[in-house]
């Protein structure tokens, strides 16, 4: 088994990126890997009602990277990349680049260093709900196109996992989520150009 890091990364509509990634032990080469998640990505981003649809334009995936990583190191010892073009279709503003949908993955092992991960680029808000919240339609869409693409992904000999880099161990992850309540992301706004509005106090 081989130990691979997917990693997509791309530009937020207000000028700064966005990166996620996540782990599968396979016995897939380095390109077959590298192929699929290429396509993961295309079956996340464009299913029907999949991340595409709520994402806007403004939001571009830019890049796949998928790293060989040394379980007992966390080294990387090969990688591909694939430079893509995938803007978001939403035809509504954005949220604020800091704001960011969150992927949890569970495994078996009730243990921190056995959950993870990933933040979604910035959604549009015509997935929000009248109090804030996720829409129940948007969640189902991404959750169905999340199933989708793992599907897809998961040939025999192939299994998503969640690495600790603490421990230098894996395990597979056996469930996934999305909530209704949205996170943060305050690096993504580091590169964001800050526009203000000042008045003379008067006396």
């Amino acid at each position: 088994m081989t130990l691979f890091q997917h990693r997509y990364s791309g530009r937020l509509p207000a000028g700064d990126q966005f990166v996620f990634s996540w782990w599968a032990n396979s016995t897939r080469t380095l390109v077959d890997a590298h192929e699929a998640g290429k396509q993961w990505l295309q079956d996340f981003y464009l299913a029907a009602d999949g991340l595409q649809s709520v994402t806007p334009a403004g939001v571009e995936f830019t890049n796949v990277h998928t790293g060989e990583i040394t379980m007992a190191t966390g080294i990387q010892v090969n990688g591909m990349d694939f430079p893509v073009s995938m803007n978001g279709t939403a035809g509504v503003a954005s949220m604020p680049q800091d704001v960011a949908l969150v992927v949890t993955l569970k495994t078996a092992i009730a243990s921190k260093s056995a959950r993870g991960r990933f933040y979604l680029p910035v959604l549009a808000v015509n997935a929000l709900n009248d109090i804030g919240k996720l829409d129940v339609f948007a969640r189902t869409g991404l959750m169905n196109a999340l199933d989708t693409a793992w599907a897809a992904y998961n040939v025999i000999g192939t299994t998503p996992v969640v690495y600790s880099r603490t421990l230098r161990t894996t395990n597979d992850v056996t469930n996934y989520n999305i909530g209704d309540v949205f996170d943060m992301q305050t690096r993504r706004d580091n590169k964001v150009e800050e526009r203000r509005l000042t008045h003379v106090m008067e006396a």
